[in-house]
């Protein structure tokens, strides 16, 4: 698969990742009442940039807003991804708020915040997705590299 062209005059092409399937690979309480955690997800990747499947991993750092975990309707995320694929990796960080009683549990910025390989230096963001109770995340904005 060819990388996807340029947006004419930007530099940037259009940025599509998906996290299927991920799911929580350990849990760390950070504080006696567990109201704070730091958290990994691992599963698959795919995207427009690579042309087989890849992995993810994440590292969230979550606050329950005062509540033993799992928390109340919402909680605080820190989340730092890492999408791999055979031709480099990309770097992507996003802060938000998530909250159970919505359609979308997640709906934020993110920013892109490097890569390797094919994707070496690699910046961009836009826009992170998540379904409430489903296990796939969305990237969907711009990259340069």
């Amino acid at each position: 698969m060819t990388a996807a062209p340029a947006l004419a005059g930007t530099g940037a092409r259009p940025l599509n990742l998906n996290a299927p399937l991920s799911r929580f690979t350990s849990f760390k309480c950070l504080n006696d009442l567990c109201s704070r955690a730091f958290v990994t997800v691992d599963g698959k990747a795919t995207s427009n940039l690579s042309s087989g499947a890849g992995s993810y991993h994440a590292d969230l750092t979550v606050d329950f807003l005062g509540l033993p975990a799992p928390g109340g309707n919402c909680n605080f995320v820190d989340e730092f991804s890492t999408f791999a694929f055979a031709n480099g990796t990309i770097v992507v960080e996003s802060h938000h708020k998530d909250c159970a009683t919505h359609g979308l549990r997640i709906d934020t910025t993110f920013k892109v915040d490097g890569g390797t390989g094919a994707f070496q230096g690699a910046s961009g963001g836009g826009r992170e997705f998540s379904s409430a109770g489903s296990s796939t995340t969305r990237y969907l904005g711009t990259i340069s590299f």
